[in-house]
């Protein structure tokens, strides 16, 4: 006989006690995953298959996965249903200044790109006056689809002052840092910035680039870079998958 201790968690309702039953049903996802029975990535059962399955109106269902959203256990994509989220693969810390290539790999990941536009052209109007270029002044664009772990992780758009990088645009980037490459080539060591972050939604080209559904959220990272002259030498922005990227950021007292 199996003993109260022992035996197995319950996988149905109890229609009586003071438990509700979208808690209940949170619970039996919640093990679920937990336990390892659906993967990072799987997609859960639809809401009516789950309604059917344990019994229980669509609102309780709904109640149950929207308790596992925000637990950060489940996350949900418009049109497509409900997905076991995946752990967190690429970690940032934003008070410090290394690029995607350096950070990733300092941590053991591998990391890979595809540069699918690499070319001079006139500085767009908020490019110019943050680069504090002239209107009209060149740049080089760089836009690229970072890999980690062969997962695409983000989509970037570089540009750098063509006055002092012109011969980025001729370089082969692949597998290679690009703030290496400044260094080495250039001289430039990066010594300060800004960043602004926001969330948008996933467009078309972007949603394929990175393997995410067109509407889905993002985190878009818009940053400006200073070498130790304090002179602007880079302008770009990401953006990244919300359900594999984290951000840390460090706050202290204000003096």
């Amino acid at each position: 006989m199996t003993s109260s201790r022992t035996r197995p968690p319950s996988t149905t309702i109890r229609r009586e006690g003071p438990l509700p039953y979208y808690a209940q049903l949170a619970d039996i996802l919640r093990r679920s995953i937990t336990e390892g029975r659906w993967k990072p990535g799987e997609a859960l059962p639809s809401e009516a298959e789950l309604g059917n399955s344990h019994g229980l109106s669509r609102t309780a269902v709904r109640q149950a996965l929207g308790q596992l959203v925000a637990e950060g256990l489940v996350q949900k994509e418009k049109g497509r249903g409900s997905f076991v989220r995946r752990a967190p693969i690429a970690e940032f810390t934003v008070q410090e200044l290394r690029g995607f290539f350096d950070e990733m790999t300092e941590k053991g990941h591998s990391v890979s790109e595809r540069v699918l536009e690499q070319e001079l052209v006139t500085a767009p109007p908020e490019v110019a006056g943050d680069l504090q270029l002239p209107m009209g002044a060149k740049a080089v664009r760089l836009f690229r689809v970072r890999e980690v772990d062969r997962i695409p992780i983000c989509e970037t758009e570089t540009h750098l002052p063509a006055s002092r990088f012109e011969a980025v645009a001729g370089m082969d980037l692949s597998g290679k840092s690009l703030y290496s490459i400044l260094k080495t080539e250039f001289g430039v060591v990066p010594a300060g910035g800004t960043r602004t972050m926001e969330s948008v939604a996933a467009g078309t080209v972007t949603a394929k680039n990175l393997g995410v559904s067109a509407g889905v959220p993002l985190l878009k990272l818009t940053a400006l870079n200073y070498d130790e002259a304090g002179i602007p030498f880079e302008y770009f922005t990401a953006v990244y998958r919300g359900d594999s990227t984290r951000f840390e950021l460090e706050v202290r007292p204000k003096s």
